[in-house]
């Protein structure tokens, strides 16, 4: 049987796909079905950071730990769409800092870090709200 806690996260990882490629559309014109992948996954992942550790925690650490998981997501599904699907999904080869055939880089990771904030507040509004959930 599926709990609740299970199609909660069901919504929020749908949630979180649909809000990246939102964004991603607006600032780039366009997506691709792997960054939703990615943007589900962040959103679980930062959104559960906060519920397990909201005070004990510190926002910015909860950040930082957000910057990373996406960056790390950046890494693996960077590589894997360069060495297997060859879309060329994103290239930070025009970045300065940019690593691992220019699939991550320094600067977007601090922009990752501020997109964080938002990230855990909506969760949190998202669950309180409208999924009633005092977690």
């Amino acid at each position: 049987m599926i709990n609740s806690k299970c199609i909660k996260n069901l919504i929020m990882f749908i949630l979180g796909c649909a809000f990246y490629v939102l964004i991603e559309i607006v600032f780039r014109g366009y997506s691709f079905r792997w960054m939703a992948l990615a943007g589900g996954i962040t959103w679980i992942f930062g959104g559960n950071l906060n519920n397990k550790f909201s005070w004990k925690m510190d926002l910015l650490l909860q950040c930082l730990c957000i910057s990373i998981m996406i960056t790390l997501l950046e890494l693996v599904i960077g590589n894997i769409d360069y060495y297997f699907l060859h879309l060329n999904m994103w290239d930070y080869s025009n970045q300065i800092l940019n690593f691992a055939n220019a699939k991550i880089c320094l600067p977007f990771s601090i922009v990752w870090f501020f997109i964080g904030f938002p990230l855990i507040f909506i969760y949190d509004a998202i669950t309180y709200y409208w999924m009633h959930d005092g977690e």
